[in-house]
């Protein structure tokens, strides 16, 4: 709708009142000014359904409530969220929206590293973001040699390349792989940067999900431990950006064949583990009352899940 200026005014000009004392004359108003404000209210009531009515002045309220129910479906005005709101009050953790729930930074050369452009992800499971939202600018940072990286996001800031040895980013100087260090659900960490001498950078990007789930299955050639105690270990990578807060793992070590050995001291005993956001770790051992002469080859085989 055009706003209607009094008759014979400039576009734009303010309507004003008479004024007899002064002498003022007031506005005169066209009759766009009166119909068309109108036709306006009234296109609306009946685009949401509603007939026009003499009788009821709140038509256009109940009109606007009316079109946010057939958006929303239905639910009175005081259970709307804004978005903002939800942004602050949804606890989702950042997904970003690839096959494998990671961003692919890249180091287009020594000493550079750059976040690519075209990647989705959702904030709280309901704002989307790209990471074409973001100049070029914004998402290329310049690194040291010997350094210790976090790139990060969180909604407030954009990315940013966090160096360990800062006593900002780390003032108590926790390790790397340290739980805080760990997305959250309004700051995301993207990938952990590692350079060496040469500046060169070694890259480890992140999954970021709502949900993180993974199924464990891998297979090892024990080691000799101790006299006839046979030793598997294991290390399952994650690569994810938050630390397990569920590891359910099964372990085996045991003869391929039938022998005449017997298990004596214990079998399959885990004797450390240990989760990181990175890998999980897992060592078991099976003691035997013989050398494997007695017992043929032996193989060993661990099986599980995870989940953040």
């Amino acid at each position: 709708m055009k706003y209607n200026q009094p008759a014979g005014a400039l576009p734009g000009a303010p309507y004003v009142d008479g004024n007899r004392n002064t002498g003022e004359k007031g506005s005169i108003v066209p009759a766009a000014a009166i119909e068309h404000p109108q036709r306006e209210l009234a296109h609306l009531i009946e685009h949401a359904g509603l007939t026009p009515s003499a009788t009821d002045l709140e038509q256009v309220r109940k009109a606007i409530e009316a079109l946010i129910d057939a958006a929303t479906g239905g639910g009175g005005s005081s259970t709307y969220i804004l978005m903002s709101q939800a942004r602050a009050r949804l606890p989702i953790f950042p997904e970003i929206m690839t096959g494998d729930g990671r961003m692919n930074v890249t180091s287009p050369g020594a000493g550079t590293i750059l976040v690519p452009e075209a990647v989705q992800f959702m904030h709280r499971g309901i704002f989307p973001v790209s990471t074409s939202d973001f100049d070029l600018a914004d998402r290329t940072f310049a690194t040291n040699a010997n350094k210790t990286y976090h790139l990060r996001w969180n909604p407030v800031d954009g990315f940013a390349l966090q160096d360990l040895a800062d006593g900002a980013y780390n003032p108590d100087v926790k390790a790397e792989s340290d739980a805080g260090f760990d997305s959250t659900y309004d700051d995301m960490l993207v990938a952990r940067i590692v350079t060496d001498a040469g500046n060169v950078a070694t890259i480890t990007n992140l999954a970021n999900r709502a949900s993180l789930r993974a199924y464990v299955y891998e297979t090892a050639e024990p080691e000799l431990y101790s006299n006839n105690s046979w030793r598997a270990d294991f290390s399952i990578s994650l690569d994810w950006s938050r630390r397990p807060d569920f590891v359910a793992v099964a372990s085996q070590v045991y003869a391929q064949q039938a022998a005449t050995a017997y298990v004596q001291g214990g079998a399959n005993r885990v004797i450390a583990e240990s989760f990181t956001r990175y890998a999980i770790s897992h060592s078991s051992m099976t003691d035997w009352n013989s050398t494997p002469a007695g017992f043929g080859s032996l193989v060993a085989s661990i099986r599980g899940g995870a989940a953040a």
